[in-house]
């Protein structure tokens, strides 16, 4: 059975007795007037043809692809698809891009990754605007925000900021602050001995968090023992084998600061098969509040990232580069953090 013929633009004016400039007129609320005749005639064809204008043809008419880009560039770029953390930002990109009418393309690539094909995507023309994802710092990301910046592509940054020549917005939240907080409450409730699994030191994320908890016992008046810091990946493995290994230390610490939750929910476990209880014999906080830190028994402490807010607000910012005549210039903002109480500290 041979397939439908698409009803097109001029078969709406045929049907209506007008021009196709009217058609247009009646779809796009103008740029001219039509009389009320003229448009009911005009909306009759279209119902009666069950006409959807094409959106090739509306994005070259408007000189616009309706679609952002999302590069995600990590270390282990695919876990875009499947981090609770990804997600988070994911869901609130395309929360806001589809309430805009706009659509999402989700690119990951990695750090050192050849930035060949990117290039061949970006200088294709469908793409109005992009929200990269750094887990580095200049230089490191300087290639990657250089080609973005040669296309002329309006662009927001999250998590870390570019280097201030390309003058990108940026959308960041206070790693190293909200890790003092953590670390600070601990102290607060009489911790002295307090261990900290931290994360692949190839993130500024990591070493923020790192130091924000070195800062925090530092101002306490607490020593930095080194013999409490383990951990040099991401992979929650290494934070049951660090946590294995605090129990084995002739004074073990009474509290854990995790880098992320997945690393306090593995530290729950292993603590919990070692007979000690959460939080009496070992209190736990942990970072970035994914949902299930809330689910768990006990309930995880920890540090909010709003990552929800986090994505519609990026792609907020990048439409409203897009949609303006003349930025020239981008601010960036902060998201705050904040300390959930809950059960395990």
């Amino acid at each position: 059975m041979a397939g439908r013929k698409r009803v097109t633009h001029r078969d709406v004016a045929n049907l209506a007795g007008v021009s196709n400039a009217v058609v247009s007129y009646v779809m796009n609320n103008g740029p001219r007037p039509t009389s009320p005749e003229v448009r009911e005639r005009v909306l009759r064809a279209i119902a009666e043809l069950d006409y959807h204008p094409s959106a090739l043809a509306r994005s070259l008419s408007a000189q616009r692809t309706l679609t952002i880009g999302y590069i995600a560039s990590d270390y282990y770029p695919m876990l875009v698809f499947s981090s609770p953390y990804s997600s988070g930002i994911l869901t609130g990109l395309v929360t806001e891009t589809k309430a805009q009418g706009y659509y999402l393309m989700v690119y990951p690539i990695g750090v050192d990754e050849d930035l060949s094909q990117l290039q061949v995507l970006l200088r294709s023309g469908r793409l109005d605007g992009v929200v990269v994802r750094l887990v580095q710092e200049s230089p490191v990301t300087d290639p990657l925000l250089e080609l973005i910046a040669s296309v002329g592509i309006p662009c927001i940054c999250i998590e870390q900021s570019g280097h201030p020549r390309f003058n990108f917005c940026a959308l960041t939240f206070d790693d190293l602050g909200g890790a003092y907080k953590a670390t600070a409450y601990l102290i607060e409730r009489g911790h002295q001995r307090i261990a900290h699994l931290q994360g692949d030191l190839r993130y500024a994320s990591a070493r923020l968090r790192r130091d924000g908890f070195r800062q925090a016992l530092s101002d306490a008046g607490l020593p930095y023992d080194e013999a409490l810091i383990l951990g040099s990946t991401w992979e929650t493995k290494d934070a049951v084998e660090a946590t294995r290994q605090l129990l084995t230390l002739d004074t073990p610490p009474t509290a854990i600061f995790a880098a992320n939750d997945n690393f306090a929910f593995s530290a729950i476990e292993t603590l919990q098969k070692h007979g000690l209880h959460v939080p009496e014999d070992m209190a736990v906080i942990g970072f970035d509040d994914i949902p299930l830190a809330k689910e768990m028994t006990p309930a995880l402490t920890s540090v909010r990232i709003p990552l929800l807010e986090l994505g519609q607000r990026a792609a907020s910012m990048v439409l409203g580069l897009i949609d303006a005549t003349n930025a020239t210039e981008c601010h960036s903002e902060a998201l705050p953090l904040e300390l959930i109480h809950r059960d395990t500290a």
